[in-house]
């Protein structure tokens, strides 16, 4: 099997908490809130979105890079 589709419900669950913390960052922004609050949320969806990233290129590499080299594709 290729791809993430394992863990899709995982990722997608994933992505969309990110982008709740997204839509709060866009309103502490609006409402000016204390840059060091603003940047501290930040920081969490950027670790998130890293986490999320990571688990892909680590799905990719398992089984995608995997099959390929079992199968002898080069393309991947």
């Amino acid at each position: 099997m290729r791809g993430y589709t394992m863990d899709k419900d995982d990722y997608l669950m994933r992505l969309r908490r990110i982008e709740g913390q997204i839509r709060g960052l866009q309103r502490m922004v609006e409402d000016e809130t204390y840059c060091i609050d603003v940047l501290t949320q930040l920081s969490a969806a950027t670790k998130a979105l890293q986490s999320v990233g990571i688990g892909l290129l680590e799905e990719h590499v398992n089984h995608c890079v995997l099959e390929a080299a079992r199968e002898g594709d080069a393309d991947t």
